[in-house]
């Protein structure tokens, strides 16, 4: 069914769209932002997709994913290129593959959410999502607390007690996770399957060292007397106070490192600069410039896939779920996609957008996705 992009925009807008009204819409305006033949400038592109993206920013603050929020700047960065004098590009641009309506699925999985595992230093373990809210713990003179907003604090309640040599590791399982503020007044967002170990407390320390697995995006606290460390696999990030990504799971073939704001520096020898991504895969390091907002889409309660393959997605997908991805037949040339959807959403979501302009195909069994090629 052939629908006029200016008319779903406007109910995107006025939300009043179908689920399948913001599919195509969704879909439309990706499609406008990565071909080649939009029209636009690198520039252009880059100004229209920061404008699109500025919400996400906007709402660092929460962690929870907020379904509803993105549609309007949407819609907004949608005028923009109207007013551009690109309305045109959407009614004689053709997309390669026929769009589709979204399947729909005999059973579904619910998105993950805020789930997290707390070992004290003394080998206690907390789960901290059902945890009660106020003081968890006192280690020395540290005094941990849980948020009414689920986030987990570390303040110093007496500076005269000393937690050397304690070191607390949060964890997340796949379908979690979790914000925490360490000591220092750094916060941390973990992502799922992911844990960071860290001392209960700096003060005793001569520098701010944490140990990493998984993915985790640092609003580091500036303190020009202790750098803070972050080590993974093969990898040492140095700052003094900065925000940046660290994406270093077992699973990914490489380390990718993605700056948002401030300097830092990688095993003393690399500086990278706001809006670049440090990819360090057999040991060496390859720099580049990117969306550097893309890279902190989950923290801002989104996926957002520029030009990525569908097994690098469906890894995502796999530890935000807690599915297992079985591929039945030879994938030939790994497609690649584009486009954007809440992590608040079911599965399905996911999948639906996929399928759209593609010739895979999803079945859901249990907590197994079976994913087909045509």
């Amino acid at each position: 069914m052939k629908k006029d992009i200016k008319e779903v925009l406007d109910k995107v807008s006025s939300g009043t769209a179908t689920a399948e009204e913001e599919t195509m819409a969704r879909l439309w305006l990706h499609q406008l932002h990565q071909n080649d033949e939009a029209g636009l400038s690198e520039t252009e592109l880059n100004e229209v997709s920061a404008e699109m993206w500025a919400s996400l920013e906007k709402n660092e603050k929460q962690f929870a994913p907020k379904t509803g929020k993105l549609w309007p700047y949407i819609a907004a960065a949608a005028s923009v290129v109207f007013v551009a004098g690109m309305a045109l590009y959407f009614y004689s641009y053709q997309p390669s593959a026929e769009i589709k309506a979204p399947q729909q699925y005999s059973n579904d999985v619910p998105a993950g959410g805020n789930k997290a595992y707390l070992t004290l230093a003394d080998g206690k373990k907390i789960v901290l999502s059902t945890a009660t809210n106020g003081m968890l713990a006192q280690e020395g003179g540290v005094k941990i607390t849980k948020t009414a907003e689920g986030q987990l604090v570390y303040t110093i309640a007496d500076e005269g007690k000393k937690s050397i040599g304690k070191y607390n590791r949060i964890e997340t399982p796949i379908g979690g996770q979790y914000e925490l503020q360490l000591p220092d007044g750094t916060r941390v967002w973990l992502n799922a399957a992911s844990s960071l170990k860290y001392p209960a407390s700096f003060s005793a320390l001569k520098q701010r060292s944490v140990e990493l697995t998984g993915e985790a995006y640092f609003e580091v606290a500036k303190d020009k007397t202790k750098p803070f460390l972050v080590k993974s696999k093969g990898q040492e990030v140095e700052v003094l106070g900065t925000h940046f990504d660290v994406n270093a799971y077992p699973d990914e073939q490489s380390i990718k490192t993605t700056l948002i704001e401030g300097s830092v520096k990688l095993n003393g020898q690399l500086t990278l600069k706001p809006g670049e991504q440090s990819v360090l895969s057999d040991g060496k390091f390859n720099v580049k410039e990117v969306n550097a907002i893309d890279a902190a889409d989950w923290k801002n309660g989104e996926f957002v896939f520029s030009n990525e393959p569908l097994t690098s997605i469906m890894r995502k997908v796999a530890r935000w779920y807690g599915v297992g991805i079985i591929y039945t037949n030879d994938l030939g040339k790994i497609p690649t996609f584009s486009g954007s959807v809440s992590r608040s959403e079911n599965i399905s979501s996911v999948l639906n957008m996929l399928e759209e302009t593609s010739n895979v195909r999803f079945t859901i069994a249990g907590k197994q996705i079976r994913v087909t090629t045509k």
